[in-house]
């Protein structure tokens, strides 16, 4: 795949990554919840100018930055919450504690239909003494909060645990992005069926998750659908670059056809990584 297009792809794709990365150390949470919706509605504004000028060098390369430093901007927040919890639950667990969820009230199958849930909170027992538990509310639990914000927050012995989980699945997602390239460099498969069967899969996947953030919000549902994310998103890295080898045999070398293969590719990865960062930390 020696040709013009491919280099050209693979340098806007590895200019887009360094830019999120740079992008994700500098911003830490989100100050106000303007600046949150902001940061969360602007990458699908950027898109539209970044694909009607994919064609015009060298504005298309500045659409890339500005949407690639968005996307850091708004997923570094949700990468250090993970973090958070991560360390709370390896916190909590080696106080002894343990949390279970209780149902106060259990709506019934109708009342599910219609989108009521059960009234459901979680409570917390030690271990040593399973019948004494406490909320969130309570004294206790505020407790142990303070505790492991001096403890844990300030200096951070799970630190390194945590770079550990996020390395395993930098490394999961990069292991995927070369397992299909080299897929689609020795088999001779067109994989281009995929992509209606894929098209499905990721609406599907998005009501899902638009559902359970403001529906369900079930964790259970909320792991089956980073999951789900995994194998649609490895399934699209075999699509995208089975285009990208197809552009090139065509003999394409379009700034057009570089920047929409880049932006697949960089989402697929982007999502992937994410998905496996959600799974890593639950199971860590």
């Amino acid at each position: 795949m020696g040709s013009l297009l491919f280099t050209r792809v693979f340098l806007i794709l590895g200019g887009m990554l360094l830019v999120t990365s740079f992008a994700a150390r500098i911003n830490k949470a989100f100050e106000t919840k303007t600046e949150a919706v902001i940061t969360l509605v602007l990458p699908f504004i950027l898109l539209f100018p970044l694909h009607y000028y994919a064609d015009v060098y060298p504005l298309n390369l500045i659409f890339a930055a500005a949407f690639s430093f968005n996307m850091g901007w708004m997923i570094a927040p949700g990468i250090i919450a993970l973090g958070e919890q991560f360390k709370w639950r390896k916190y909590i667990k080696n106080k002894g504690i343990v949390a279970k969820t209780v149902v106060t009230k259990k709506a019934d199958w109708l009342d599910k239909i219609a989108g009521t849930k059960d009234e459901k909170h979680f409570a917390y027992y030690y271990k040593a003494s399973p019948e004494n538990t406490f909320d969130m509310k309570s004294d206790e639990y505020r407790k142990l909060r303070d505790d492991f914000n001096a403890e844990i927050v300030s200096k951070d012995p799970y630190n390194q645990e945590w770079q550990n989980v996020i390395f395993q699945a930098v490394l999961g997602t990069t292991t995927a992005v070369f397992l299909a390239a080299a897929a689609n460099y020795m088999l001779d498969i067109d994989f281009g069926f995929l992509g209606l069967f894929l098209f499905i899969a990721l609406a599907a996947l998005v009501v899902m998750r638009i559902l359970n953030l403001f529906i369900y919000k079930s964790n259970n549902l909320r792991m089956l659908s980073a999951y789900a994310g995994v194998v649609i998103f490895t399934l699209y890295l075999l699509f995208d670059l089975n285009t990208l080898e197809k552009r090139i045999e065509m003999g394409d070398e379009s700034w057009g056809t570089a920047i929409r293969v880049s932006v697949n590719l960089y989402l697929d990865i982007i999502n992937l990584f994410l998905d496996l960062l959600k799974i890593l930390a639950e199971g860590g």
